[in-house]
């Protein structure tokens, strides 16, 4: 069963695929297929209908009308009426209603636009996670399988040792155990693979993951001074520019609410027909025509402007705050990945310094014991020493990716991150 475990785990880690699918074509995938991106592009096209309609509340309305009626009574000759109008009205002046109304159904269509852009945003640097979420669990089965090797080489020398009578059972058992803890925790990281791969095969909304494997990518990005990338994440986020928009349209609903203390102008035009007919059938048709401008003020309303005032004034308040916020949690996360990824740099470089020197701890515990100066337990030690460094630097490695991206992200840079990845 060992065996057959070892051999399943050495042809799922170490082949070599014919064709990883590079990161940016992983983005570009979820770019084209990501409903939940889909559902946010179309909060556009619901902007725009918006418009159109808050620009034909300022335009010329017109209606038509028309009706028949009949009569008769007792002595008296039945008689049949008809009439048919058509009327045309226009706002001459509303308070700014209309004119707050427009203006923020523009300023609405750019909110979705920029909303749509941060969830662009957002799903690149959410592939670009679990993509080297991937490659960092596909790394970390690779040292296990190692390790597992390497432990397996050291349980079949000792084994033929045992036989010749030169070693007790109680080291052959020993190497078995480790052995074979280093195969269970080989199957543990290709299972984490494997839920990696799922994850990144969600958010390009693939089905299978039977086909899809990830290549290696790096950074290339130079870590500068956090103040930089604070300026820059003011500057460049969609989200607050997005912020800033919403208070300005809460801002012209507060010029509408006030509105209805203004009056209202229209103008209007309009003909009608009406025709009478008794009895004799004959119809006497009379046209008529109209035009005129009327106004009307609404002077008492029971406080229904006052309250729609208020409460638009403190949308605006809360529109500031949340503004606030984001800018506060922007700050957060950019200060965050800043210091993330310059420990993450220091880690690499120690890391790499420990591989090498558990690699050399390694070759003198194994030569002393091939020479029978040394005991197995000083080759177990380093040899989980070695496979706990090469892990520690796997970690490292790619959190320095994980952690310029997670920098890239918090300051609105994610696209060209990529593009220099």
């Amino acid at each position: 069963m060992k065996k057959f475990l070892t051999a399943i785990l050495t042809t799922l880690l170490l082949t070599t695929p014919a064709q990883a699918l590079p990161v940016q074509d992983a983005v570009q995938t979820a770019l084209t297929n990501n409903p939940s991106l889909q559902r946010t592009e179309q909060s556009i096209r619901v902007a725009e209908e918006s418009l159109r309609s808050a620009r034909g509340q300022k335009g010329i309305s017109i209606s038509a009308s028309g009706g028949v009626n009949a009569s008769k009574t007792e002595a008296v000759d039945g008689s049949q009426r008809a009439s048919a109008g058509l009327s045309a009205s226009l706002p001459l002046y509303t308070g700014g209603r209309l004119e707050a109304a427009i203006k923020s159904a523009e300023l609405g269509i750019e909110v979705a636009k920029l909303d749509f852009s941060q969830a662009q945003d957002d799903l690149i640097y959410q592939v670009v996670t679990a993509y080297v979420n991937a490659l960092e669990n596909l790394a970390t089965s690779r040292v296990d399988l190692e390790h597992e090797k390497n432990l397996a080489e050291h349980e079949r020398m000792i084994a033929a040792q045992f036989a010749a009578g030169a070693k007790a059972k109680i080291d052959l058992l020993r190497a078995q155990v480790e052995t074979s803890n280093a195969l269970q925790d080989a199957a543990r990281s290709q299972a984490a693979y494997e839920v990696a791969l799922t994850n990144l095969a969600a958010l390009m909304s693939t089905d299978s993951i039977a086909n899809l494997t990830v290549e290696e990518f790096d950074t290339h990005m130079t870590l500068g001074d956090v103040e930089q990338y604070l300026t820059a994440a003011v500057e460049n986020r969609y989200n607050l520019k997005s912020d800033a928009l919403k208070i300005e349209q809460g801002e012209l609903h507060v010029t509408s609410a006030k509105s209805g203390w203004l009056p209202s102008i229209t103008a209007s035009v309009g003909t009608d027909l009406n025709a009478n007919s008794t009895s004799s059938k004959r119809w006497h048709p009379t046209p008529d025509a109209s035009a005129g401008v009327s106004a009307s003020w609404n002077i008492f309303d029971s406080g229904v402007t006052r309250a729609e005032v208020d409460s638009a004034k403190v949308e605006v308040e809360r529109l500031k705050l949340a503004m606030d916020s984001d800018v506060d949690s922007v700050n957060e996360s950019v200060v965050t990945a800043h210091k993330n990824l310059r420990i993450a740099l220091l880690r690499l470089t120690t890391t790499q310094r420990s591989v090498e020197l558990a690699e050399e701890e390694r070759y003198i515990a194994t030569e002393r014991y091939n020479a029978g100066e040394g005991i197995l337990l000083d080759i177990l030690d380093a040899e989980l020493a070695l496979s706990t460094a090469k892990k520690n630097n796997v970690s490292a490695r790619y959190d320095v990716i994980r952690y310029s991206f997670d920098l890239a992200h918090a300051t609105g840079d994610t696209l060209n991150a990529l593009r220099n990845a």
